[in-house]
């Protein structure tokens, strides 16, 4: 997934300060591995760096933007910058397509930076999802990390640096991007033109992402998912309706059944957030009337009960239990509670 994340993201929250630092001061070291979740922004953040090291401009801010070397790195068309992924190999002869990155790769990189660099600066190598690198591209790489030529710069990208050779990660200055805080992930999303009502929901599940949240935010099957849950399990009013509502979820499998349950988490979760004032009462605006009352004024009991169900539902679903019997068994709580708080 690309990574929704601008360079004035970066700039305006000082993420890669202390490598401009160092870049500044000479001590910048010659591979880095920028590690943190999916979305976070670690692309952006080699090409930024990418730019910053070949960039033409003589004193004042780097990188400039403007320059013929900026302009060329960013979008990804400089000749001194080798680009190493999965699928997309540069050695002749290795077919496109594989989730791996080969070692004939690793070997023509070397071959490539071997010699004088196209523009007679510096020349920059980005490894992407460098977890996928071979075991013998692990050791290849390592050689070339031991002895780097002159003027090359490596950054190795990915989330699951664990997945590298200890040896490779020892010589690399790492640099762990962390998840954004909400209230950036929201105004970012707003300045982009996500509508007001799905900001809230994406940015809860994006776990600081601002590349997930944007992904999750266009993801028109998953807002229909949303509104067929809200009007199936919440706006439910009878448990006569009970059969044929969990009828029309039974063929859910896999993957779906798990993001139903995941969606009735979240939407649980709303509602006890609310009840605690956490978020906002224009968090509940989707909610049945019912549901936004008991969201006011339920005890957390009754949430908690929704909660657990909602364990057991994925612990059954492992289970020979049929999955449309999973799906009575969280209705017949939903109305438990709501009947409970009604009487009260």
């Amino acid at each position: 997934m690309s990574e929704a994340v601008s360079l004035a993201d970066f700039s305006a929250q000082n993420i890669y300060s202390g490598m401009i630092r160092s870049l500044q001061e000479g001590s910048f070291s010659h591979a880095s591995l920028i590690t943190g979740p999916d979305g976070v922004g670690k692309r952006t953040l080699s090409e930024l760096l990418t730019a910053w090291l070949l960039c033409e401009r003589e004193g004042g801010e780097k990188p400039c933007g403007t320059c013929a070397a900026c302009v060329q790195a960013l979008r990804g068309t400089h000749p001194d910058v080798i680009t190493l992924m999965a699928g997309a190999p540069i050695a002749e002869g290795v077919a496109k397509g594989r989730v791996f990155i080969p070692v004939d790769d690793i070997r023509e990189m070397t071959r490539q930076v071997s010699r004088h660099t196209y523009e007679g600066g510096r020349r920059v190598v980005r490894i992407v999802q460098a977890e996928r690198m071979q075991a013998a591209a692990q050791n290849a790489l390592l050689k070339t990390l031991e002895e780097p030529p002159e003027g090359t710069f490596f950054l190795l990208i990915t989330e699951t640096p664990e997945l590298l050779l200890p040896t490779i990660r020892s010589r690399c200055r790492q640099l762990r991007l962390h998840g954004w805080p909400e209230a950036y992930v929201s105004q970012t999303l707003l300045s982009r033109g996500v509508p007001p009502e799905r900001v809230g929901n994406a940015v809860r599940l994006s776990d600081g992402s601002i590349g997930r949240a944007m992904s999750l935010a266009g993801d028109e099957s998953y807002w229909e998912l949303r509104r067929r849950v809200m009007d199936s399990f919440f706006g439910m009013s009878r448990n006569s309706d009970i059969p044929s509502v969990s009828q029309s979820w039974k063929e859910l499998k896999g993957d779906q059944a798990v993001e139903l349950l995941d969606v009735l988490e979240d939407m649980t979760r709303t509602l006890l957030l609310c009840r605690l004032g956490r978020l906002p009462a224009s968090q509940l605006e989707a909610f049945p009337e019912d549901w936004q009352r008991i969201a006011e004024k339920a005890p957390l009991e009754s949430f908690a009960a929704i909660m657990n169900t909602l364990s057991e539902a994925r612990l059954m679903k492992q289970s020979n239990v049929t999955w449309q019997a999973v799906v009575e068994q969280i209705l017949f709580c939903l109305m438990e509670e709501k009947r409970k708080w009604s009487m009260s």
